[in-house]
C-alpha cells in the first residue's frame, strides 16, 4: 500500500490527496473500533473550532497501516498541547493530568480509554542517555526526534489537508520493506533504550535491523553508554521485551549484541540457562498448561529464568543495577531459593506424596511453579503440579478462622501457625472434610489438657 503526503512535503506517489485522505478514512473505518473513530472525530472538530494543527502520531499510525490493533491514541498539537487536553477532557467528561516540563497530558476517560495529547516538540541531548531538553518545535522536529522512521509517520487531523499522511522520513516505504532504520546516526548514543526497542520492533513485526543501523548499535555498546541509563529505564526496557510474545527471539538478539553485560556479565554463564529459557517458551505456548497455571505474569517468569543461576552475590548486584523494588527483588529471591529445595525433593524420590506435593509448590508464586516445571528435563513436575492446581490450591485452606479460634477458647500467638497447618495437612490427606470435623481434630490435638 502506497501513501502520499501533504502537498507541503515530497511526494512518494502520483495519487492526489484526496484519494489518499480516501484512503486512510477507509483503513479508520474498516480497522478502527467505533470508540476509536468516535474518539478520532471529536479530536478533528474540536481542533477545527479552536484553529490548532492535529496530528495523529507515532504507533498509532503504524499499527493503524500494518493492520495491527492498537487502542493507544497518541496526537500532537502544534501550538499549546496542555489547554488542547484540558478542552479534550471536558468534551468527553474525562479527567487531564499534565507534565508542564514536558508539554504532555494524558487524557483519562470515565471507561478508562487514554488519549495522550503532545505539544510538538523538538528534544537536545546534553549527553548521552540524559533525559532530553525539550523545546516547542513544528511537526516535523517533533517526528525527527522519534526513535525509528516506522514510528516517525503523522496524519493530520485539520484542515484542508485532514487525513493525509505525513510522511517526511520515508517511514511508509521501511514499512513496506520491513526494515528498522533510525532517522540519524547518533540516536542510538542519544538515548541508549533505543538498542532495546530495535530489537522490540524487530522481532514483534518480524523486520530486520538496517545494516548501518547495527553498526551504530553495536558502536553504542562498544562505549558502554547503557550504562549510563537509570535502572529504571533500564528494567522498563528489559520487562517489555520479555513480555514480547516472541521473548526467547528477543533475547537471542540482546545476547547477540550482548546486552546482557549491562544487567550482570554472570547471567548465561550457567551451561542449562539457555536450555530452560527455551522449555519455558515450549510452556507457554501450550494451551493445556496455560489454562492450568492460569495467567503468570511472563516477564517475571522469563527475569527469574535470566537471574536463577546467579551467586547470591550477583543476584543482589543485577537486582540493584535494575533497580527492583524490594518487592520484586524478595519475590525473586524467595522464587529462587524455593525452586532449587522443591527441585530437589521432588527428583530424590521415585514418587512424592500428597504433602510433599502440596509443600514443594505451596510457597512458589504461580511465576515461580511455571519456571518450576522448566527446570525439569522430564515431565515428572509438571504431572505433580498439575495435581498442585486441580487438587489442592485454593481447596485446602481451613475452614475455621482465627476468630474461630479464640471463641474455641485458644489464646491468640504462635500456636495458631500450628493449628492451621495442621489443618491444612488434614484436608490434603483427607482425614477431615468439614468445618465441624475440623472443630473436633483442633479440640481433640490442641484443647485437650
Amino acid at each position: 500500500m502506497k501513501f502520499c503526503v501533504a502537498p507541503h512535503m515530497k511526494t512518494s506517489t502520483t495519487h492526489s490527496n484526496t484519494e489518499i485522505s480516501r484512503t486512510l478514512k477507509s483503513l479508520i473505518k474498516n480497522r478502527l473500533s467505533k470508540d476509536i473513530i468516535r474518539y478520532l472525530e471529536s479530536i478533528t472538530q474540536l481542533g477545527d473550532r479552536l484553529n490548532v494543527s492535529i496530528y495523529a502520531v507515532g504507533g498509532f499510525v503504524r499499527d493503524l497501516i500494518l493492520n495491527v490493533p492498537n487502542k493507544d491514541i497518541d496526537i500532537v498539537v502544534e501550538g499549546e498541547g496542555i489547554p488542547f487536553a484540558v478542552c479534550l477532557a471536558e468534551l468527553f467528561g474525562g479527567k487531564v493530568k499534565s507534565h508542564e516540563k514536558f508539554g504532555t497530558s494524558v487524557v483519562t476517560l470515565s471507561n478508562g480509554d487514554r488519549i495522550d495529547v503532545a505539544t510538538a516538540r523538538t528534544e537536545y541531548y546534553k549527553h548521552p542517555a540524559a533525559l532530553p531538553i525539550v523545546e516547542k518545535g513544528s511537526i516535523k522536529s517533533d517526528l525527527f526526534r522519534r526513535d525509528f522512521t516506522v514510528n516517525s509517520m503523522a496524519i493530520k487531523l485539520t484542515g484542508s489537508n485532514a487525513f493525509c499522511l505525513i510522511d517526511f522520513f520515508d517511514g511508509e516505504k521501511d514499512l513496506r520493506s520491513r526494515k528498522i532504520h533510525v532517522l540519524h546516526s547518533l540516536s542510538f548514543i542519544d538515548d541508549p533504550c533505543r538498542l532495546f526497542r530495535a530489537i522490540r520492533f524487530e522481532q514483534r513485526f518480524g523486520f530486520e535491523i538496517g545494516r548501518q543501523e547495527q553498526v551504530f548499535m553495536r558502536t553504542s555498546i562498544k562505549k558502554n553508554l547503557v550504562d549510563s541509563l537509570s535502572g529504571t529505564r533500564l528494567f522498563n526496557e528489559i520487562k517489555l521485551l520479555l513480555n514480547e510474545k516472541k521473548t526467547m527471539d528477543c533475547i537471542r538478539r540482546m545476547q547477540e549484541f550482548d546486552l546482557f553485560q549491562f544487567v550482570s556479565p554472570e547471567i548465561f554463564k550457567g551451561s542449562q540457562d539457555l536450555e530452560v529459557l527455551e522449555r519455558l517458551e515450549s510452556i507457554f505456548l501450550s494451551e493445556e498448561k496455560r489454562i492450568v497455571i492460569g495467567k503468570p505474569k511472563v516477564w517475571y517468569v522469563y527475569l527469574l529464568g535470566l537471574f536463577y543461576s546467579l551467586d547470591e552475590v550477583a543476584f543482589l548486584k543485577a537486582a540493584k543495577r535494575l533497580d527492583l523494588s524490594n518487592r520484586i527483588k524478595n519475590s525473586l529471591h524467595e522464587d529462587r531459593t524455593q525452586c532449587r529445595q522443591s527441585l530437589k525433593k521432588l527428583t530424590s524420590k521415585n514418587e512424592c506424596g500428597p504433602l510433599e506435593i502440596y509443600h514443594a509448590f505451596a510457597k512458589l508464586s504461580v511465576e515461580g511453579i511455571v519456571f518450576l516445571i522448566a527446570l525439569s528435563s522430564t515431565n515428572r513436575i509438571n504431572q505433580y503440579a498439575n495435581i498442585y492446581f486441580t487438587q489442592y490450591q485454593g481447596r485446602v485452606e481451613p475452614f475455621l478462622t482465627g476468630n474461630d479460634l479464640l471463641k474455641m477458647g485458644m489464646e491468640p500467638g504462635p500456636v495458631f501457625k500450628f493449628v492451621f497447618n495442621a489443618l491444612r495437612e488434614a484436608r490434603i490427606k483427607g482425614s477431615v472434610k468439614s468445618r465441624e470435623e475440623e472443630i473436633a481434630l483442633v479440640e481433640e490435638r490442641f484443647l485437650k489438657p
